[in-house]
């Protein structure tokens, strides 16, 4: 069942051209596959471009600017336009690039994918039309890098084409050369822009902020929590959360009052409390069980950091022979297919080791969970 809705999603053509004339270990299935990864790179942008939208709208302690000039961000709306523009008219038209073997409809992939890919970049416009209103700089290099990711993802899908450009129309080619053209200099150019900025009109700095950015002699300490708890998912993985309090040090030695207050969860008063309370509700079983009462009061966050240590050690004793089956597939001459494979979960490994939880495990919960547990059990 899973395979027939592969074959319905794909379309792919068992004798067609993609079949016989790429060397792709995909085969007729290469086209679904690199469109599908390109797919991915645009709900990464889309994803990126609405936060920071919401950052915008919603979080209210970011600073606002106004920016000096706005031609630059309209030659980016214009570039946007027409990036946002070729995946429409290819929708709509019916003009496909993947479809060499004279089908008269879009395969559903395709559909998908130029839906996708148009939405990422009117969501980018959205964002530089707010950008002429109000400017944060929070999160624009996240969209950058965003954006040079999906197009990475572009230009795979162009070494495809130009190698089968004989295939083609010259009017589709023409279309999508000149789409892709627009995308690299909109991030060229996106990846180049740093605005002059102007204070936003009737604005108030927040405590935490500075209005000279140039001295940036912010102190982040005092009555500021620290912000790990409430920082979002990106931010975790990078530690981006801690960059205010590293540029601070760069600019000028860090004292005592520039470190966050410790947040209340881990309070030694908190932390008491909660044990006793959980320990109180354990002593009135026949067993009390003091690990029961630990794990009652620290929550899931300790065990689902054993459980990353534990991913991260098997990760790093699985790497290497992931690597030794790779080297034997090569000796052997496997299809490329299990190459790939191997290549991709060794990825995967690598990846997972280096996630947030992970780093968390060795630089973060040590001195955080042991203390708690030190706590908890001096409360015993």
């Amino acid at each position: 069942m899973i395979f027939d809705a592969l074959v319905w999603y794909c379309k792919p053509e068992a004798n067609g051209i993609w079949a016989k004339e790429t060397d792709s270990a995909f085969g007729a299935y290469t086209p679904c596959a690199i469109e599908s990864a390109d797919c991915i790179s645009n709900v990464v942008l889309f994803v990126l471009c609405a936060y920071r939208l919401w950052l915008v709208r919603m979080d209210h302690e970011v600073r606002r600017f106004q920016l000096t000039s706005k031609c630059y961000n309209y030659i980016l709306i214009l570039l946007g336009s027409c990036c946002a523009a070729e995946p429409l008219l290819r929708l709509f038209m019916g003009i496909s690039i993947f479809n060499l073997d004279a089908e008269t409809d879009l395969a559903p992939f395709e559909m998908v994918s130029l839906s996708i890919e148009t939405l990422a970049w009117m969501s980018i416009i959205v964002m530089n039309l707010v950008e002429t209103k109000v400017y944060i700089k929070e999160f624009r290099w996240y969209v950058r890098f965003g954006v040079i990711y999906a197009l990475v993802g572009e230009l795979v899908i162009l070494n495809f084409v130009f190698s089968m450009q004989s295939f083609y129309s010259r009017f589709t080619l023409y279309i999508y050369y000149s789409s892709v053209i627009c995308q690299i200099v909109f991030g060229a150019l996106l990846l180049v822009h740093l605005p002059h900025l102007n204070p936003f009109p009737g604005y108030i700095p927040l405590r935490s902020e500075s209005v000279d950015d140039k001295t940036d002699e912010t102190i982040l300490g005092e009555d500021h929590i620290c912000p790990e708890r409430y920082a979002c998912i990106l931010s975790r993985i990078s530690f981006g959360w801690i960059t205010p309090l590293l540029r601070q040090g760069y600019n000028r030695p860090i004292t005592e009052k520039d470190v966050w207050k410790l947040d209340s969860w881990d309070k030694t008063e908190t932390l008491s409390a909660r044990f006793q309370r959980c320990w109180t509700e354990e002593s009135r079983r026949k067993k009390p069980w003091l690990l029961r009462a630990l794990n009652c009061s620290l929550g899931g966050r300790f065990w689902y950091g054993g459980l990353f240590k534990v991913g991260s050690d098997l990760c790093q004793f699985v790497g290497p022979l992931l690597l030794n089956r790779l080297l034997e597939s090569l000796e052997r001459r496997d299809p490329a297919w299990i190459g790939h494979l191997y290549a991709f979960l060794i990825f995967v490994g690598v990846v997972r080791f280096n996630l947030h939880h992970i780093k968390s495990i060795y630089f973060i919960a040590s001195p955080i969970i042991a203390p708690r547990w030190f706590t908890k059990l001096v409360c015993v």
